[in-house]
């Protein structure tokens, strides 16, 4: 009997209390089958799926879907289904006499069909549902779930990945393309090669356990994801990378031949792993070793290394950059960027963007302290949105960098008075000069900060008394804001208000003193978490073992749904 693999994660265990606010009309606030595509939370108010029919204890939001791992070791999932980024079906049910229809033969009747809030979101998908687990090895136990924009992926306890959807790339009239897996294909002859092209550009609509150079015990301890990219982080300290390769933000290069992604041949047939040379299988980020923490932005990424002790006996904490760099987003300046040609992204309108190639140290983001204990100024937590990022220090210094042109305030400049700062002159667009206050700020320098999320355009953060500060754009009420605010919340605004469900006020009692777990940030809509005491599973601060049930099996979860 072969050994068993280490188990090197652990899963949360602290269920939550999951509030939500913002758009819906997608489904991704996860309201149930009662609301309507134009519908607002424009409050955080309590999620009954989430918080009380379902023991949640991790939670990941992305452009219009979200994922949640329960006490109980399922993974739900809602929101659009766009390009199978929910990996379940969600076109047809199942009968109760074991007959399948499609999903709108069942709806539930709409009492207001002409209602000015629009149609009701299929409830298909604004009910949190198990994820298709026909390929998921029974005993398998997930410990963290991420996502981007049209993928989605969840970590088990023993380091392996699974992952489905598709990868945004753009190369014409072909944008999605979903996962690269050399068992789909074989060796074959080159009239072929159009049959493989079809299948390398199908949405990957289940989980599929993914595949990493040279091992099939990966180790992985971390995941993050941008827009359409994806970092893990191994047990060792290293990173592996995959996704649409657009500017650089897999911070790994690829022969010509194999950087297309229309060629997505193995290589040589005998290769278990196959050709890994591609952008959407793993491989590894060049030249960073000794890593512990990695982060994205939309087109860019980070990666923080463990302390260093190095010479007069400091520690150091470096951390390295790549990716987009036109708003200087990476912190480095723009003389530490190339132009490279995106002709396609809809990002980029001058069809050129200043990257940076490879993983580059960043001074500002790096941090030194005494010999006996890691450095004050070591960065704690990163989040990155499309065109700036926030950072915590573990002093607790909340900072910001970047340049967001649409909406200035969504960096949350201030000066010590919590006032707004906004660029005296309009910033540079045309990607020759450098952008105004691109440089390092604080925001809020009187307070100090625990936790921080960004979305497209605007930010969280939960300060050390842990209270939440929302500040950006509120066009969708994404920053839980209500009129009459208007569409920007101009500075660092305290959430006061949050609702047991629409229209009732929770008590004051309900959340002080409650801890909060989790703030996420999607387009145009917010999540946050708050602890909700001793959950099903044990103590939150106990990381001993755990018991986990096995999902319950029935043909709704494992039918696979085509597009």
């Amino acid at each position: 009997m072969p050994p068993q693999p280490e188990i090197i994660n652990r899963a949360p265990r602290e269920a939550m209390d999951v509030y939500i606010m913002g758009a819906n009309d997608e489904g991704q606030l996860c309201m149930g089958p009662d609301y309507r595509i134009r519908t607002v939370v424009q409050q955080p108010t309590r999620n009954i799926d989430l918080s009380e029919y379902n023991q949640t204890v991790a939670i990941a939001v992305g452009n219009n879907h979200g994922l949640a791992l329960t006490a109980d070791n399922r993974v739900l999932s809602w929101g659009s289904n766009e390009h199978g980024a929910l990996g379940r079906v969600t076109d047809r049910v199942k009968l109760d006499d074991g007959r399948w229809v499609p999903w709108y033969t069942v709806q539930p009747v709409d009492p207001n069909p002409n209602s000015p809030e629009g149609r009701r979101v299929p409830f298909i998908l604004q009910t949190p549902r198990n994820i298709n687990w026909i390929a998921i090895k029974r005993g398998t136990v997930f410990t963290q779930v991420a996502v981007t924009d049209y993928a989605s992926f969840a970590l088990t306890e023993t380091g392996q990945v699974y992952g489905w959807g598709a990868f945004e790339y753009y190369i014409g009239e072909n944008d999605f393309i979903g996962f690269h897996h050399v068992h789909h294909f074989y060796a074959f002859h080159p009239n072929q090669m159009e049959w493989a092209e079809q299948r390398a550009r199908r949405n990957q609509q289940s989980p599929l356990k993914i595949r990493f150079p040279g091992t099939d015990n990966p180790q992985i301890i971390q995941i993050a994801c941008g827009s359409n990219h994806v970092l893990a982080l191994s047990k060792s300290g290293l990173v592996y990378s995959w996704g649409a390769p657009d500017m650089e933000i897999l911070g790994r290069r690829f022969s010509p031949r194999r950087a297309d992604i229309r060629d997505p041949r193995p290589g040589h047939p005998h290769d278990p792993y196959g050709n890994m040379n591609h952008p959407f299988a793993p491989g590894l980020v060049a030249n960073l070793t000794n890593i512990r923490y990695v982060a994205c932005g939309a087109n860019f990424s980070f990666a923080v290394t463990k302390p260093l002790t190095r010479g007069s006996r400091k520690k150091e904490q470096l951390c390295y950059v790549w990716g987009q760099n036109d708003d200087m987003q990476t912190t480095l300046p723009l003389s530490k960027a190339a132009f490279v040609a995106t002709p396609e992204h809809p990002d980029v309108p001058n069809g050129r963007a200043r990257v940076v190639l490879y993983p580059t140290e960043a001074p500002w983001l790096s941090g030194i302290g005494h010999a006996d204990d890691e450095p004050e100024s070591a960065i704690k937590a990163i989040s990155g949105a499309f065109r700036y990022g926030l950072a915590i220090r573990r002093n607790g210094w909340g900072e910001t960098w970047g340049d967001e042109h649409e909406v200035p305030t969504a960096m949350g400049r201030v000066n010590e008075n919590n006032e707004p700062v906004i660029p005296a002159v309009p910033p540079g667009n045309n990607y020759g000069q450098a952008p105004q206050f691109a440089e390092w700020h604080y925001f809020w320098e009187h307070r100090r900060w625990n936790q921080v999320a960004t979305g497209r355009q605007h930010s969280i953060a939960v300060d050390q008394e842990g209270k939440i500060y929302v500040w950006g754009s509120n066009a969708h009420n994404q920053c839980g804001v209500p009129p009459p605010t208007g569409d920007v919340i101009d500075r660092p605004t305290l959430l006061q208000r949050f609702l047991l469900e629409p229209g009732i006020d929770a008590s004051a009692s309900d959340l002080s003193g409650r801890r909060t777990i989790y703030v996420g940030a999607g387009a145009r809509y917010s999540v946050l978490g708050f602890a909700k005491g001793r959950s099903r599973v044990g103590d939150g601060g106990n990381q001993g073992d755990i018991e986990v049930e096995e999902p319950e099996f029935n043909e709704e979860e494992v039918e696979v749904g085509g597009d």
